[in-house]
């Protein structure tokens, strides 16, 4: 039975968000290559594939992994620069499908009479980074004979982004460690950042297509709910069914929004504000609900802080967010402090509450988008969070005292254009 539209985008969205959290799984680059090469293969049905990379300074092409039947035996293989289908994706930086190679006068059938292995097809897509080409992905067979078609080439194109970003980010990973003999828990650290910087950007890559294909069929079943509520007597049966698919429709397009608003929130309009009067009016904010809801504020705000450098909403945004996620911890009542201080010439916003706490292994994902520790809400606030944060040139710290609540920690410059400037 032939695939619709709709279910070959459901498998390829599906594909591509297992692959990237297979390849934001580790910075051990031949493991994560492996993995997501293994997927590529599933998707698109395949006997074989190959990652090919670019050395610019020996003006050489290696076999960096190898997947099939006589995969093994080529590792490591070198390529002439131009050679082969791949030679010439990484020289035109463009990719190809090729239907039958013995067709093709820009294969090269080297490897196949080395290794006895036949190829009859391939699909090739050019690994880039920053617009410098660093290598190719090569997808060999469709084990039902067939061509390869142009959701295959999508799906391997979306799928060299997150690759060549996991290369360059393993390659980082290991000059840090090389040049400047990091501590054990300092490696830690700055591998948690990493993959936390690639997730986020994974899914920015990821949004516009998702916003587009499924916000557009929400507002039109939305909209055709309410009508149809509308047009319906009080008592009518189908009033409970529509109230589910209202309300449904309502969360996914929230969603949606949020996902949207996360993707965008990469850059910062930048203003002075008194830190005094901006932590007093989010107090302020909260301070008409807390009460019916048995939460107590208390604030100890330093007298006289500097005016700081923001962007006044991104981190209302941010500390609201905090606070909220206290109130959602303390459903039967609690307290909530605020404190605010200057620490060796940075701002320090401490939220700490007295509530239900986050759970041990949840801690060190808490920052990742769809990770939550709550039963409602898609677990887009502290992603939220952390990037804003980031945005200001801060830092983030969350602990927990396990049932005994959670203490959130922001640490940010008094002045971010200076830092932006150094």
């Amino acid at each position: 039975m032939k695939e619709s539209n709709k279910d070959i985008y459901q498998r390829e969205l599906s594909t591509l968000l297992r692959s990237s959290s297979i390849i934001n799984s580790s910075l051990q680059i031949n493991d994560v290559l492996d993995s997501a090469m293994k997927a590529a293969e599933e998707f698109m049905e395949a006997e074989a594939s190959s990652v090919f990379e670019l050395d610019t300074e020996k003006g050489e092409i290696s076999v960096r992994l190898a997947r099939g039947e006589k995969g093994e035996s080529i590792q490591a293989r070198k390529l002439k620069p131009g050679e082969g289908v791949a030679g010439w994706v990484m020289r035109i930086g463009k990719p190809i499908i090729v239907e039958d190679v013995q067709k093709e006068s820009r294969f090269s059938d080297r490897f196949d009479r080395e290794t006895g292995f036949r190829t009859r097809s391939l699909i090739c897509v050019p690994l880039t980074i920053r617009e410098e080409m660093i290598g190719a992905l090569q997808v060999i067979n469709k084990k039902n004979g067939g061509p390869f078609t142009d959701e295959d080439l999508e799906l391997l194109t979306a799928l060299a982004q997150q690759i060549a970003v996991a290369i360059d980010n393993a390659k980082l990973y290991q000059r840090l460690e090389e040049n400047f003999k990091l501590t054990a828990r300092e490696l830690k650290i700055t591998q948690e950042r990493l993959i936390r910087s690639e997730r986020l950007a994974a899914m920015a890559d990821l949004v516009q297509g998702v916003s587009h294909e499924v916000r557009n069929p929400i507002m039109s079943i939305g909209g055709f709910a309410a009508r149809m509520k509308a047009g319906l007597e009080k008592n009518h049966k189908f009033q409970k069914y529509l109230d589910i698919i209202l309300k449904e429709t309502s969360r996914l397009e929230k969603l949606v929004r949020d996902v949207k608003e996360l993707s965008e929130m990469h850059t910062v309009y930048l203003q002075s504000v008194n830190l005094n009067n901006f932590l007093s009016k989010i107090i302020e904010d909260f301070s008409p609900t807390l009460p019916r809801q048995s939460i107590h504020l208390e604030a100890d705000i330093e007298e006289g802080l500097p005016t700081i450098t923001l962007d006044k909403a991104q981190i209302s945004r941010a500390l609201k967010n905090i606070i909220q996620n206290s109130v959602e911890a303390m459903p039967k009542g609690g307290t909530i402090r605020l404190k605010a201080q200057l620490v060796d010439s940075r701002i320090q916003i401490v939220v700490e509450d007295s509530g239900i706490g986050i759970g041990e292994d949840k801690l060190d994902s808490i920052h990742d988008p769809f990770v939550t520790s709550k039963t409602t809400g898609a677990g887009l606030g502290l992603t939220m969070v952390y990037q804003i944060v980031k945005n200001h040139h801060g830092e983030i710290d969350i602990k927990s005292r396990g049932s005994k609540g959670t203490i959130v920690t922001l640490d940010l410059p008094v002045d971010f254009r200076s830092e932006m400037e150094e």
